[in-house]
């Protein structure tokens, strides 16, 4: 769905699922000013249309166990087409990266990981990153204290 496709009610009922997908159907429907049913197929549509991709629920890292958080960078001794699909299988099968993102420039990947403690993100860079001769360099950056962690975008 091109973004202009998107009516102004499309990008209202977007806005309230992102800060709480849990809202009973009718309150949604009262809050746009459309009946449930309409609501119930502009959401459908949405989703049929890969707008709303999943609902989920948000977890606090620090609260399931998860006390570090950290970007790493990753640049491949060559950047080639088998080698970087063969890196991002890798990535996605790993637990511990939630986010795995090719970049442009000097860095070909960015990659965040959550991890338990120290010695666990130290031997998930060891074995994903230094013991892999497809990795030229990685550079971690460790989150001290994340101050903003907003998912929702601005859409509404």
């Amino acid at each position: 769905m091109e973004p202009s496709t998107i009516d102004r009610i499309d990008r209202r009922l977007l806005a309230l699922l992102q800060r709480d997908n849990r809202r009973p159907l009718r309150a949604l429907a009262d809050e746009l000013g459309v009946s449930a049913p309409t609501c119930l197929r502009r959401m459908r549509r949405l989703q049929a249309r890969g707008i709303i991709r999943h609902h989920v629920a948000l977890l606090d890292p620090e609260l399931v166990g998860f006390h570090v958080t950290a970007y790493i960078e990753v640049s491949l001794g060559q950047a080639s087409g088998t080698e970087m699909a063969a890196f991002e299988l890798r990535m996605q099968r790993c637990a511990e990266v939630v986010q795995c993102a090719e970049l442009a420039g000097e860095v070909d990947y960015l990659v965040k990981v959550v991890a338990r403690d120290l010695p666990s993100f130290s031997e998930f860079t060891r074995k994903q990153f230094a013991d892999d001769k497809a990795v030229r360099s990685y550079r971690t950056l460790l989150v001290l204290r994340q101050s903003k962690g907003e998912h929702a975008l601005p859409i509404g």
